[in-house]
């Protein structure tokens, strides 16, 4: 089984957050679709990772 691990954690100004959201996006469904598991850790300290 193919596991692998994606950490989402801190913050930044980011200047164009739909270009980020989209290769985001893509990088995301590519990990989902090469790996049988993928496990994903959000951080959730404070109002910015709402």
């Amino acid at each position: 089984m193919r596991i692998y691990s994606v950490a989402f954690f801190g913050h930044r100004y980011v200047d164009n957050i739909i270009k980020v959201e989209d290769l985001l996006e893509e990088q995301i469904r590519k990990l989902i679709d090469e790996n049988d598991y993928v496990d994903f850790l959000v951080g959730r300290n404070g109002d910015f990772d709402q």
